[in-house]
């Protein structure tokens, strides 16, 4: 059942927002903004929400296993997106979704639901973020490409003046000081036919928020290494990649270990638009979350602020439907999605003059609550939709209670294939693991076959 308002009223109440927003100052974190920069108001018509402190857990509700229950379950829709009724929501609508929209008209809807302002931070992060914004040594350097180690503990610019700042925000999005585990699997789908790639035990972390972790680099952005379980074909093999907050100095150090070489090597192939066979091809490496890696290749433009759909509180895709039920022939089920009205900050990459890459243009659509939730959109070199993405966020409540991102879909056009990654439980560890377990040999060591 759906909530029926005329279109005229619902329109009204999710006019985009002006391109950008005032021209906020450090005093205005914790009174016209949260403490982490984003508006603290709701909109003017009530669609979203003013920012309450994050969210509200019913009682009784207890995360399981790697997993977290459903906290707005029962909730019905306010409207149902179609491409019947796309024209009429395009200005809150991205590239990607209206061509999803479009191209399977019988098949394919966008379910929008009561927005919910989940976001919630340790106070270290908010009082770090605080900082970050009364700070001059916090900053962008070589053309917004790193960021100084000042800025480390906190979200780095909550008052965003660069599109560069704003994909830091992304890159660098809080999600716990310990770290976590995966065991997560990737599927992609082709012709109709869904085909697991790869099934994986991960482990992430971001040394950037460890400020109190000994041994740890305090020049490293973030790290993840996996563990291939399955299929069997390539069980054994591991890889990782470590970032830095200045790639200009120190580039991403990638490395592999297959079984047959039994050797760990550099891959410096990691980057950029090598597609990734972890995940069919589906991907590239610098469309791992969305975005990952180093921003050289693009020009950065911030346009500003608006209202968009987003995937938000994906409870149900993440652990309420089962692979089975969530990956459809040509798209993912769009009952298992769930969709709300945020405002976004908008970014602009445009692939610059002399430089290789197979796309010509992205647009990112970034949460201004976790800079985690996200759309994404790309344009191969002739003007047509190359790929189009989602990251789909959920609130970890309990403890520890942060935004978590690790599951998103990629859309491939030129091929007419889809992939979906992150499938599975995630665990935050009690404890930092400890830095020579994180060291590529002793990883591989541990490999079995």
């Amino acid at each position: 059942m759906f909530f029926n308002r005329s279109v005229t009223g619902l329109l009204a109440a999710m006019s985009a927002a002006s391109a950008f927003a005032a021209p906020y100052t450090p005093a205005d974190l914790g009174n016209e903004l949260t403490r982490f920069g984003a508006i603290a108001a709701g909109n003017e018509a009530g669609t979203i929400p003013p920012y309450d402190g994050g969210l509200k857990v019913p009682a009784g509700l207890k995360p399981g296993d790697g997993q977290w229950p459903n906290p707005f379950e029962g909730e019905t829709p306010r409207v149902r997106i179609t491409a019947a009724n796309a024209d009429e929501y395009a200005e809150q609508l991205s590239s990607g979704q209206m061509k999803l929209l479009k191209q399977y008209p019988d098949t394919y809807y966008m379910d929008i639901y009561p927005t919910h302002r989940t976001a919630a931070f340790p106070e270290a992060f908010l009082a770090a973020t605080e900082r970050n914004a009364k700070s001059s040594e916090c900053k962008t350097i070589n053309d917004g490409l790193s960021i100084t180690e000042d800025c480390r503990g906190g979200l780095p610019f909550p008052l965003p003046e660069s599109g560069e700042q704003v994909m830091w925000n992304y890159i660098l999005n809080y999600q716990g000081v310990n770290g976590w585990d995966w065991n997560h699997s990737a599927y992609v789908v082709n012709q109709g036919h869904a085909t697991l790639t790869n099934t994986n035990q991960s482990t992430g972390e971001k040394p950037y928020y460890q400020i109190g972790v000994d041994g740890r680099d305090p020049a490293m952005a973030q790290r993840i290494w996996s563990r291939v379980v399955a299929p069997a074909r390539t069980a054994g093999q591991a890889s990782g990649y470590w970032d830095y907050l200045d790639p200009v100095k120190s580039s991403r150090y990638a490395w592999s270990y297959t079984t047959g070489q039994r050797r760990v090597r550099q891959a410096p192939e990691f980057n950029y638009d090598t597609p990734n066979s972890a995940f069919g091809g589906v991907a590239f490496y610098d469309e791992i979350f969305l975005f990952s890696g180093k921003m050289d290749r693009f020009d950065w433009k911030l346009v500003g602020k608006k209202e968009m759909f987003i995937p938000y509180s994906n409870y149900k895709l993440k652990w309420g439907c089962d692979m089975d039920t969530k990956l459809m022939p040509n798209h993912i089920n769009p009952d298992c999605e769930r969709w709300e009205l945020h405002r976004v900050w908008v970014v602009e990459a445009t692939r610059k003059e002399g430089v290789r890459h197979a796309q010509s243009k992205r647009r990112y659509y970034i949460d201004e609550d976790t800079f985690g939730a996200a759309v994404y959109d790309a344009w191969d070199d002739s003007g047509e939709m190359f790929r189009a993405g989602a990251q789909y966020n959920i609130q970890a409540y309990g403890i520890p209670n942060n935004p978590q991102q690790d599951a998103y879909s990629l859309y491939d056009f030129t091929r007419s294939q889809y992939g979906m990654f992150g499938n599975g439980p995630t665990r935050y560890r009690d404890k930092p693991i400890a830095e020579r377990e994180a060291n590529p040999q002793t990883i591989a060591g541990g490999q079995t076959r």
